[in-house]
């Protein structure tokens, strides 16, 4: 019987905690049906049923895209034009640029190996 009583009251206690911050940490302006602030304490103050209550009917519906609750589709990076329009745009920012006269720059690399090499 006590194992039991243990395990009803630990339950009661992480289930009251749990909704509690969850009403809590909700957007004000999405809670439903009731103030945030009342769904907040009817939480804390009946933890069973206030918390059940809030998950049922008060808690936001999540509505949107990449919102809480997982509802939003993932894409992967490779197939998200955004991002690869991003890298191409970085790797042609950090490519070097070559020299205009390619002719100038092989003629003094050369002059300069020669003067090393000859005394």
């Amino acid at each position: 019987m006590t194992r039991v009583a243990i395990a009803t009251i630990a339950f009661l206690v992480v289930w009251a905690v749990f909704t509690t911050v969850f009403a809590a940490s909700a957007n004000k302006p999405e809670v439903r049906l009731l103030p945030k602030w009342l769904w907040v304490a009817l939480c804390a103050v009946v933890p069973f049923f206030g918390g059940l209550l809030y998950l049922m009917v008060g808690r936001p519906l999540g509505r949107e895209p990449g919102g809480l609750g997982g509802r939003g589709k993932v894409i992967a990076p490779d197939d998200d034009p955004n991002f690869l329009r991003d890298i191409s745009k970085k790797l042609k920012q950090d490519e070097p640029e070559e020299p205009k006269d390619k002719g100038v720059a092989d003629d003094e690399g050369e002059e300069d190996d020669k003067k090393d090499g000859e005394k």
